[in-house]
């Protein structure tokens, strides 16, 4: 579906901050790929990254006029959370094809939005959930749809990152609600959130939620000298029931002290359990039958799953995308997808400010 003469679908990306530089990365590994255009609204960042990545494109403030540029095919889009939905629906709109990061919005509205123009548009879409391309993820993933282990009755999921651990950190804008929605909700567990559903197969239709912000003021970033109150959450934790009548636990903290990044999910089942660790990237096994049940929990042999580059889960996510537009098929997750996990979020948000359980909006 590319339109160039070498072949190649062609790129922009909007907002040049830290997690543009890791994707773009892989888009120009990828021998289908090329970076076109820019846009960034902050005065010459957009040529420092141009320059980082040995890159020449066009470069605009306004990314509609990106968007109206010739020879544009896909966008990724890796502004703040607020800007997501507006800049996502113009690029699907103007038949681009559109990998947005997450979480998708601040406003269950805006992801509704967001699907509706998906589906009017003969494009891809997909939403940055980058824990479905850890090769262990995939394993497991096509393990328990080969494998009937029965009725599952408990999901755990944990994200957590220590990054917010020193009371000094200062106030970035992913500790303003205006511009993230949710703190740590959206930001990590929106990921095991995804993960949880994904795995299982199965959706989250009730919760009950607590957040809880730590640190009520940081250093501003502007002036150390000055405090700054932080608007959203530090950690979250809740309990689910999926509609296939499992209990899931889950959790994420920025505030996890000694867990630079580490998340994890386990599934327990009517004939056997499963756990996958992303710090050993091991995918465990216990069963109540058959041979492997004298062994307790035994290793899965995930190294010989030929799925993507193990430790580049960027680059399969990237290269999915890109075959994805090349062929025709569609990419997971979608909007669609995504839409499933901000809902969830959604009544996590309400039930924590309410005290009490929520349902999941349909």
């Amino acid at each position: 579906m590319a339109a160039s003469g070498n072949g190649k679908v062609r790129f922009g990306v909007i907002g040049t901050g830290m997690q543009a530089n890791v994707l773009t990365g892989p888009v120009l590994k990828n021998p289908h790929t090329e970076v076109v255009g820019l846009a960034e609204i902050r005065e010459g960042v957009a040529e420092s990254f141009a320059e980082r990545h040995a890159i020449h494109p066009a470069i605009y403030t306004d990314y509609r006029e990106l968007l109206a540029m010739d020879g544009l095919d896909a966008v990724i889009v890796t502004t703040p959370n607020y800007l997501h939905a507006q800049i996502a629906i113009a690029a699907v709109e103007a038949g681009k094809h559109t990998l947005c990061e997450k979480p998708m919005t601040t406003e269950l509205a805006d992801a509704r939005a967001m699907v509706a123009a998906e589906k009017k548009a003969d494009v891809r879409t997909m939403v940055g959930y980058t824990k479905r391309f850890f090769r262990g993820t995939r394993f497991l993933y096509d393990f328990l749809r080969r494998e009937d282990l029965g009725r599952v009755y408990h999901v755990r999921a944990f994200y957590f990152q220590s990054w917010l651990c020193n009371p000094n950190a200062p106030t970035v804008w992913r500790l303003e609600k205006e511009k993230t929605g949710t703190g740590v909700l959206g930001d990590l567990g929106s990921h095991v959130t995804d993960l949880s559903q994904h795995l299982v197969g199965d959706e989250i239709t009730r919760v009950s939620g607590m957040m809880k912000t730590f640190y009520p003021e940081r250093p501003s970033l502007d002036d150390p000298e000055k405090k700054q109150a932080v608007e959203v959450d530090d950690g979250v934790a809740y309990t689910a029931q999926f509609k296939n009548g499992a209990l899931g636990t889950i959790e994420a903290s920025r505030n996890a002290t000694g867990n630079p990044d580490h998340w994890r999910v386990e599934i327990l089942a009517e004939k056997g359990a499963v756990i996958y660790d992303s710090v050993d990237r091991r995918v465990q096994l216990s069963m109540i039958e058959g041979p492997s049940r004298h062994a307790g929990w035994v290793d899965l042999s995930v190294s010989a799953y030929r799925y993507g580059e193990e430790g580049f889960e960027n680059q399969n996510e990237i290269d999915h995308f890109v075959e994805c537009i090349r062929t025709g098929q569609t990419p997971t997750p979608t909007f669609e997808d995504g839409l499933r996990t901000e809902r969830v979020m959604d009544a996590v948000a309400r039930s924590s400010l309410a005290g009490t359980a929520m349902d999941v909006e349909a």
